[in-house]
């Protein structure tokens, strides 16, 4: 049983962090039913999930059992254990800190320990850099599309997608002015951390109400930022940033701003 996540970590951690445990079993059929959680304590909800990991398919069982008190279980094979015991550098889950709870056959005796560097953010090449200019213009032109039929519904699911990539990019941004060395949270957590002040102050106009003119302003306001952030890092990377891809895109939403239809 093996403890990993921000409990295990340097990073910071406070009573809401989740328990990440990983159990590695050669039986696992009692995970049918999910009695077994009560004999840990009543529980609110529990998610089934899964993920890949050394190329299994590992089932998860994300649970709740109270206000401040979550666990996130994964089950692994056992044959994995001596690939981590022999693992010369450890898979990130673990390189950022972990903390062996139970090992009965002392079977990670040997297991590397951790550098606490792990989730870095690693050098996009160019395929990669080019994609996520690309994923960002296509969702703004959908987003000015709905917005334009004063779907908002559809504006805020399609602005989760301008969201991500805008994160990736700042990511890029700050890792290439740490030399790479950067290893921030999933899903931005802890960003307010590792931002700048001004660039931070610059995303609370990036959020809008549910409003069709709030919304446009701050599809407008997230485009001037990524198209600055994207521009630096293509010097920083050495790549091109796509003008003719932001021109095209961004004339296509003037002119639904300047049309007649229900702006």
């Amino acid at each position: 049983m093996i403890l990993s996540g921000s409990l295990a970590s340097k990073g910071k951690k406070d009573f809401l962090s989740d328990y990440d445990i990983a159990l590695y079993c050669y039986d696992i059929n009692f995970l049918k039913k999910d009695d077994w959680l009560y004999e840990i304590q009543d529980y609110w909800v529990c998610i089934h999930d899964k993920f890949n990991f050394f190329d299994y398919e590992i089932p998860t069982r994300l649970t709740i059992f109270d206000e401040n008190f979550k666990a996130d279980f994964s089950f692994h094979p056992l044959d994995i254990l001596e690939k981590l015991s022999s693992a010369k550098v450890l898979p990130d889950d673990y390189d950022n800190g972990y903390e062996i709870l139970i090992d009965k056959d002392n079977a990670l005796i040997n297991m590397s320990m951790p550098t606490f560097e792990g989730f870095k953010i690693k050098k996009p090449d160019s395929s990669e850099f080019q994609r996520n200019i690309n994923e960002f213009w296509f969702e703004v032109y959908h987003t000015g599309k709905y917005l334009y039929r004063n779907d908002l519904w559809t504006v805020k699911l399609r602005d989760v997608t301008i969201k991500e990539n805008i994160l990736q990019m700042l990511e890029w941004n700050h890792a290439a002015k740490c030399s790479w060395n950067f290893s921030p949270k999933n899903y931005g957590k802890g960003m307010k951390g590792w931002i700048d002040e001004n660039l931070w102050k610059e995303l609370n106009l990036c959020f809008g109400k549910f409003e069709k003119q709030d919304s446009l302003q701050s599809l407008q306001n997230t485009i001037k930022l990524y198209r600055r952030i994207a521009i630096e890092t293509a010097k920083h990377l050495g790549y091109e940033y796509n003008l003719i891809l932001d021109k095209r895109i961004s004339k296509f939403l003037d002119a639904q701003v300047n049309s007649e239809g229900e702006w």
